[in-house]
């Protein structure tokens, strides 16, 4: 469905690379998130409009008291027609998420209209990582994140601890194989 978005590669890599290996999220997990997440975004939305109408139907009736039929109906119609549209939005979106293997290095391209690229060159990468939640495994997917030495890093002081920790510099999110994956960027890495 968001193929149209970004099906042609050669927007994004060299011609002179060679694919290896070309994934996109999982599908099942793609779906299962956007609904969980729009019905938290619609509710959320909602829950303020009508907020909102209560507030501005109390200043604009005459007894000065608010109406809340009117906020309850304005509610039930933003719930009904956002809902939908929030879920096909998030689902597109997370769907036309692609990660692309060559030869060089792995590219991560994402966005719906606006399209991101990042680059991770096989040599400078100094850390291949799982990550697998309770959800991703009961869809059967899992993440992989890659870390450079230029990477990002974050840390927090509170409390005296000090701890500093690295985040991935780019994480190839809710894929199918993410073992054969992993597999495949530690052995170009060593090359």
């Amino acid at each position: 469905m968001a193929d149209w978005f970004n099906n042609n590669l050669s927007d994004y890599i060299d011609k002179k690379e060679k694919v290896i290996v070309d994934v996109r999220k999982n599908d099942k997990f793609c779906r299962w998130s956007s609904i969980t997440l729009s019905l938290f975004y619609s509710l959320f939305l909602t829950f303020f409009m009508m907020i909102f109408s209560i507030v501005i139907s109390g200043f604009i009736s005459n007894t000065g008291e608010p109406n809340f039929s009117v906020a309850l109906t304005i509610g039930a119609i933003i719930l009904i027609c956002g809902y939908p549209l929030l879920v096909l939005l998030i689902y597109n979106s997370q769907l036309s998420a692609r990660y692309v293997l060559t030869n060089h290095g792995i590219y991560g391209i994402s966005g719906l209209i606006f399209k991101s690229t990042k680059f991770v060159a096989y040599n400078q990468i100094t850390d291949v990582s799982i990550h697998k939640g309770p959800i991703q495994s009961l869809f059967g997917c899992g993440s992989v994140g890659v870390g450079t030495a230029s990477g990002n890093v974050a840390g927090s002081v509170s409390g005296g601890n000090g701890s500093i920790y690295s985040v991935d510099e780019l994480s190839i999110d809710s894929v199918n194989d993410f073992k054969k994956i992993r597999e495949i960027i530690i052995k170009n890495r060593k090359k």
